[in-house]
């Protein structure tokens, strides 16, 4: 064979080797690309539509162009690089790629829109659990890059704008995504190059069921980006997020490994914000930050006491934790009245309006998925109202949240109180063990349900609580009941605790719980200089001891029916009063009630003590039903030394050596609403009075006397019966004229105007005694008043300023009626006449001897007076409305140093109001006889 044929044979063989070559490597690639396609795409349910790619001389493929269909998206994919390694059971070793364009052509969430829940596939905390560990074993098994991706949603219509020229303009979205070692990297932009929405996911060691997530993100561009897909939640929350405005900064770390979550998170500058109302809330602002570490217990294996798996979120609230929320206090009120809310709440709130509180989580926030059991250490709640602040601060908080969030109206005996358990028979029982038994098909979680009702119902009647916490609340409030006693705030300081239980409430406070009221004043209803009938600077009140709330079921028609709880009290209050100010009689430095209350709202019983700067005053006891108790403020032989020792300041000077004093004051409160209107029944008893009263000596004065105050008047309670004693007695006043045994029954009232009665007013004065049946003041038009006076010794009269050379002794008696015409005292008829014989002696006196010395009839006169035994003296007494009284009297007897009867007619002239004033009887009875004798 020539040279010539053997290289054109050999270029032949070469040719067709690298043709075949060609062709074989064209139909390992088309098997390399139908791999991909069915066995990576086909999960996705994806399809290509267009292709254009080539393979480099490192066996690398070079995709130009790549077209994806899937039932959400068309996907086109430009300038993708895909590494392989042939040799490997992993083909595709890196897949990197410049832009990815992502359409949406469908809605995205319509799986899970119409897929059914399957209540079988265990709890949402063993679902999570589940799928968590599945994302856990994740192993991806190439490196990805996309250095450009672009997403434009499907088209709905809130998702659309429409521009200038009338064209619709579809909102779309750019980012990048990286897979690297197993750990995926994403982010989303907005339409202006913003970041809203960063995320890595990392499995690093799939066998040991590990993972961590890393979120960061802005809420508003994410809301927005959220609401251009349809969600998969019913239209009524998609309303609410729809009015609700949200703006803020988010950043998670989640881990995960072997049934262990757990979550850090911040959010920063929250604000939601809504102009509508939600649910009846009304429109509303909430802003703040939260910074917290949580930690969420899905691992199956850990099981509490009744072999239920514990699963459980772990929340802890690092740093500053603050939520403000504003609202419209005005919608609020109008909400509440709306649903039939106490109109005592509705008008204390309408009284403090609040329009913002300020939510503090402190600590750590336990959630157990099982039972639905919540606690947290501490939440502070706070709200300012002008310069007021009012603060709540919860502490060791516990909440049963099955129990407040359940709406079942019918019945359960796992919220019945022991008392109404025992009433259920076993017939009962059968009835609910056979109704469980009915319903086991239906699901596991309602057969699990009514299996606890069976066994809790038939078990020991240990309440299981419900509810517990510490509370402490400081909150100035004003209280419109109180707008005519004081116009500050009712201060309130109150710490303690409160449990709960199926069968009752039990609130606890502590002792440094109080109320305080600052500038308490009653006024006076009279225009007067100080209208002040009482003033009080501070009034405190500290509070100890519990209140049980009891509930009471009747169980009708398999149904509970809720009753008016039973509401039990166990307290001590310890109740102070700072200067203290009755008008211008008293002021107290600390008046101090020591108070026990014990019972329940229909049978109370309170027990109080009170003293004023350490001195007792008196015990108080109020018992029977709260809304219309029964009281009496009593005491009991109060020295009344001790009692002058306060600062009172009486109209008259009073120094007193002995005395007792004890009252009673009793009523029931029928209208508190009214509660100076209750009727009231008063005893006063003062015993073994001794002192000085007004610089008048005062000897065992006794004095006992029984009011009622009805219809806002003050009077005593009955008149003394005709054979009753006085109600007043003094052994001795000590006047110039000194009254011994004295007694008087009388009679009190006041009603705008003052008005005093008494009878049987009688004393022994001046060796005899005088009377009066009956007397008042002020007097009225035509009233009377009739004096008797029964042995009065005339010596005794004229010893109280004795003159020289004048006596005068016998007895008198008489009665003297003085009558009141409206505007003047006058005396008409009366009469005083002697009782015994008696002696008049005039010698020696000057006045006399002169008058003696200047006429002969007069020396006859005085001269039968020097030594007059009478045996008749009488008088007819009458006084004008001048005040004078005029004395008609007539004196026989017989001298005997002159052996000759003497008949003496005299007409004296009294100023009675100046005698009684100087009390100089002897001086106005010589003037009287001497003027009586030179008319005769």
């Amino acid at each position: 064979m020539t040279f010539a044929k053997k290289s054109l044979l050999t270029v032949a063989i070469l040719l067709s080797t690298i043709l075949i070559a060609i062709f074989w490597l064209y139909l390992a690639r088309v098997a390399l690309v139908k791999d991909i396609s069915e066995e990576q795409l086909a999960l996705y349910q994806a399809k290509i539509s267009c292709l254009d790619f080539n393979i480099t001389f490192d066996l690398k493929i070079e995709v130009s162009r790549l077209c994806l269909q899937t039932p959400q998206a068309d996907i086109n994919i430009e300038a993708m690089t895909i590494t392989l390694d042939l040799a490997a059971k992993q083909k595709i070793k890196r897949i990197d790629i410049t832009t990815a364009i992502v359409k949406g052509t469908a809605e995205l969430f319509t799986e899970l829109n119409t897929s059914p829940q399957d209540s079988k596939d265990g709890t949402l905390a063993q679902q999570l659990d589940h799928y968590l560990t599945q994302l856990s074993q994740v192993n991806l098994p190439f490196n990805m890059n996309v250095a450009d991706v672009r997403y434009s949603p499907f088209s709905l219509e809130s998702s659309k704008k429409i521009t200038a020229n009338n064209t619709t303009k579809t909102t779309s979205y750019s980012g990048q995504f990286s897979v690297v070692q197993n750990t995926v990297a994403f982010s989303l932009n907005n339409l202006q190059g913003t970041s809203f929405l960063t995320a890595n996911f990392s499995a690093k060691k799939p066998t040991e069921h590990q993972l961590s997530a890393e979120f960061s993100g802005q809420l508003k561009p994410l809301k927005r980006f959220l609401f251009t897909h349809k969600l998969p939640v019913s239209p009524a929350i998609l309303e609410i997020l729809e009015t609700v405005a949200a703006s803020g900064n988010f950043q998670s770390v989640v881990n995960y490994q072997a049934g262990q979550l757990t979550l850090a998170s911040q959010l920063k500058d929250l604000l939601i914000e809504t102009t509508k109302s939600i649910e009846g809330s009304g429109p509303f602002t909430l802003t703040g930050a939260l910074n917290l570490h949580s930690q969420v217990n899905l691992a199956p294996d850990e099981k509490s006491a009744d072999n239920q798996a514990i699963n459980s979120i772990d929340l802890e609230f690092q740093k500053d934790n603050i939520l403000q929320l504003q609202f419209s206090h005005q919608y609020l009120i109008d909400y509440l009245s709306q649903n039939a809310i106490s109109a005592d709440i509705i008008k204390l709130l309408t009284d403090n309006p609040v329009d913002q509180l300020t939510f503090s989580p402190k600590g750590q926030l336990t959630y157990n998925l099982n039972n639905q059991k919540i606690s947290l250490s501490a939440l502070s709640l706070k709200a300012k109202i002008d310069l007021l602040v009012h603060q709540l601060d919860l502490n060791n908080i516990a909440l049963d949240l099955s129990h407040y969030l359940s709406s079942d109206l019918t019945i359960d005996e796992n919220h019945l109180p022991s008392q109404i358990e025992s009433t259920i028979t076993d017939s009962r029982n059968t009835e609910i063990i056979n109704a469980e038994s009915t319903h086991q098909n239906e699901n596991n979680v309602s057969t699990t349900l009514l299996e606890l009702k069976t066994v809790k119902v038939n078990a020991q009647n240990i309440p299981e609580q419900l509810a517990e916490l510490d509370f402490q609340l400081d909150s100035p409030l004003k209280l419109s009941a109180m707008d005519n006693f004081t116009h500050s705030p009712i201060e309130i300081k109150l710490q303690g605790s409160i449990s709960q239980n199926h069968e009752k409430t039990t609130i606890s406070f502590f002792e440094n719980s109080s109320l305080t009221s600052n500038s308490i004043a009653i006024l006076s209803k009279q225009k007067t200089a100080d209208k002040k009938l009482l003033s009080i600077k501070k009034f405190s009140t500290q509070i100890q001891g519990n209140v049980e709330i009891q509930s009471r079921m009747q169980v009708k028609n398999m149904a509970q029916i809720k009753e008016k709880p039973s509401i039990t009290l166990n307290l001590n209050l310890n109740s102070q009063a700072q200067k203290l100010r009755a008008g211008k009689v008293i002021e107290i430095k600390t008046l101090a009630i020591n108070t026990g209350v014990t019972g329940n709202l229909d049978d109370i019983k309170l027990n109080a003590t009170a003293t004023a700067d350490n001195l007792l005053l008196g015990n108080l006891a109020i018992s029977g039903a709260i809304d219309k108790p029964h009281f009496a403020l009593t005491a009991n032989s109060l020295q009344l030394t001790e009692l002058l020792s306060l600062n009172i300041k009486l109209p008259k000077k009073v120094d007193l050596v002995d005395g007792k004093l004890s009252y009673s004051i009793k009523g029931q409160v029928t209208d508190f609403k009214n509660i100076q209107n209750t009727p009231l029944a008063l005893s006063v008893a003062i015993t073994s009075l001794s002192g000085e009263i007004d610089d008048i000596w005062i000897q065992e004065l006794n004095w006992q006397q029984n009011f009622q105050f009805s219809n806002n008047e003050f009077s005593t309670l009955n008149y003394a019966t005709e054979n009753s004693s006085g109600n007043l007695t003094v052994a001795l006043i000590d006047t110039p004229t000194p009254i011994t045994k004295f007694s008087i029954n009388t009679r009190w009232r006041y009603q705008k105007d003052f008005t005093f009665s008494a009878t049987k007013l009688k004393g022994n004065i001046l060796g005899g005694s005088f009377a009066i049946p009956k007397i008042q003041w002020p007097l009225d038009q035509d009233h009377s008043v009739d004096v008797q006076l029964t042995r009065i010794d005339l010596e005794q009269v004229l010893a109280l300023d004795k003159k020289q050379g004048i006596v005068v002794t016998g007895d008198i008696s008489g009665q003297l009626p003085i009558r009141y015409d409206g505007e003047k005292y006058t005396m008409e008829k009366g009469e005083l006449h002697n009782v015994s014989n008696g002696l008049i002696q005039v010698i020696n006196n000057p006045a006399v001897d002169k008058l003696k010395a200047s006429n002969t009839q007069l020396k006859l006169a005085f001269d039968a007076l020097q030594n007059l035994h009478y045996h008749q003296l009488s008088s007819d007494v009458s006084m004008a409305d001048d005040g004078y009284m005029l004395l008609q009297t007539v004196i026989k007897g017989r001298n005997p140093d002159i052996d000759n009867d003497v008949n003496l007619n005299l007409n004296l002239s009294y100023d009675l109001l100046g005698l009684l004033e100087s009390m100089s009887i002897t001086e106005q009875f010589e003037e009287r006889i001497i003027k009586g004798l030179q008319k005769h």
